[in-house]
């Protein structure tokens, strides 16, 4: 027993010496010019620090970086000239508020792979498209000589597929990725700039057992981003937007029956907020000629769409984007709607359905009363009034719950949508007229047939039949 307590004990010690050991490298190697002299020389790029915060047990706390700063491409003499001076605002590529870097050390010795956290935290990354197509990291993209080696000698070998097998360790992740990012891009050809603001990229409750696939081979996926202009595009599909998106899911890397790398991934998307403004199949949508004729055009609908708990499924690869099970919800309607578009041709294929909010029944009702007022002329004008006309046409619009329903298909491009509208199937105003006017004059014609009866006790049957025939004549001449 006493052997056993002392082989323990060594153990232990081993395990607490090799730690401390670790520990001392680290506070010594590891400092924040270091760590920035090394950056400069492989990114080409002025490199400040703020703090590194680094222990006697930073093997097991881990190592927390704050205040990182990136700036654009510098030359060697550039880089000698700015050693000692901070980063400027104007010229930042990258930035960081804090990298966290913790690692479990004890389970290493049981052939385990634990990582607690590695998280960047507040990045702000600058990108820029210069008038010559080239980016402000294109010298970053072109490989070494060395890395060109190694590509030919992959390109040589047969390469074979990833398994499970392949993993010598088991791995547990807390959390990786970015919090609080923010990626503003500049394209100065086209004089247009996006930004994604509040990222929140996350794969976090890692498990990975190649020995216990069935239970553990999982990967959670949490993405939280928004996405907006600065300022108006040049052209396009849309003036300007501000959308907000999130994702859930998970996704199980290794195949069980198979053990290949093949990912299964199944997400949940939304838009919890968004708002676009001059987007081009809405105008066609508000503009559209069998509506127009029928109501007028639906100014009335607001130039900026703005959206809550909007959900959709999302398909992409290769240009090609499918959208379906798509749901919105604005101040002036709810939607449903599934597209097909094609970046490369920026063609689409869309269907959508709207159901306007009540509060514009009475606009629409307005236009229809102002189209049909057009329309009605001459003797029509003393059988058939315009809100009339209205009551009967506004009905062929409105569901069961009165509110007004429409369905569009859309083609075209996404900078010329052309739509169709598929539902309700309309009828002209002038058949609308034609129908009341029609009812009018049976009404008409029995009034006549009344008077024609009691005249028929005062007068000749001749001159009777003569009245008649004069009033129903009359009404058939104008309908």
């Amino acid at each position: 027993m006493k052997k056993i307590l002392k082989w323990v004990a060594i153990v232990i010690g081993s395990i607490f010496a090799l730690i401390i050991i670790a520990s001392i490298v680290l506070m010594l190697v590891v400092t924040k010019d270091m760590i920035a002299q090394q950056m400069e020389k492989a990114l080409n790029r002025h490199v400040t620090i703020e703090k590194i915060d680094v222990s006697i047990f930073s093997v097991v706390s881990g190592i927390e970086v704050k205040g990182v700063a990136i700036s654009n491409f510098k030359t060697p003499k550039q880089l000698e000239a700015l050693k000692g001076k901070p980063v400027e605002k104007g010229d930042l590529f990258v930035g960081l508020d804090s990298f966290t870097f913790k690692l479990k050390f004890l389970p290493l010795l049981q052939g385990k792979f634990e990582l607690r956290e590695l998280l960047l935290t507040g990045p702000k990354i600058n990108i820029t498209r210069y008038q010559s197509g080239a980016f402000n990291f294109s010298d970053l993209m072109k490989p070494s000589k060395e890395e060109k080696k190694v590509e030919e000698v992959k390109k040589e070998e047969p390469s074979k597929p990833l398994t499970a097998d392949t993993l010598p360790i088991s791995i547990t992740i807390g959390k990786v990725g970015i919090e609080r990012g923010t990626i503003t891009f500049v394209d100065q050809s086209m004089q247009q700039t996006f930004q994604l603001y509040n990222l929140n990229a996350l794969v976090h409750d890692i498990e990975i057992d190649p020995k216990d696939l069935a239970k553990k081979n999982q990967v959670k996926l949490k993405l939280d981003i928004g996405i907006k202009t600065i300022g108006k595009t040049s052209g396009g599909s849309v003036e300007s937007f501000d959308i907000g998106l999130a994702s859930r899911g998970t996704v199980k890397p290794f195949d069980l029956n198979t053990r290949i790398l093949n990912p299964e991934i199944a997400l949940k998307a939304g838009s919890p907020y968004g708002t676009m403004t001059g987007l081009q199949i809405f105008d066609a949508i508000k503009s559209n000629e069998t509506l127009a004729n029928y109501a007028g055009k639906f100014d009335f609908l607001s130039k900026d769409v703005k959206w809550k708990n909007g959900y959709v499924d999302i398909w992409y690869k290769g240009g090609l984007l499918k959208i379906t099970n798509g749901k919105i919800s604005t101040d002036d309607y709810a939607g449903n709607f599934k597209a097909d578009v094609n970046f490369n041709t920026k063609a689409v294929n869309a269907d959508i359905d709207m159901t306007l909010n009540e509060k514009h029944n009475k606009s629409i009702y307005n236009g229809i009363e102002k189209n049909a007022s057009k329309l009605i002329k001459g003797d029509v004008a003393k059988y058939v009034k315009p809100d009339k006309v209205a009551e009967k046409a506004f009905g062929y619009l409105t569901n069961k719950e009165g509110k007004v329903f429409l369905q569009f298909l859309v083609t075209g491009t996404m900078d010329k949508p052309k739509t169709r509208l598929v539902a309700p199937k309309l009828p002209s105003l002038m058949d609308v007229i034609k129908d009341i006017g029609g009812d009018v004059a049976d009404v008409a014609k029995e009034k006549a047939k009344e008077k024609a009866t009691e005249t028929a006790q005062k007068a000749v049957e001749k001159g009777t039949d003569k009245v008649k025939d004069k009033a129903t004549k009359k009404l058939k001449k104008l309908f």
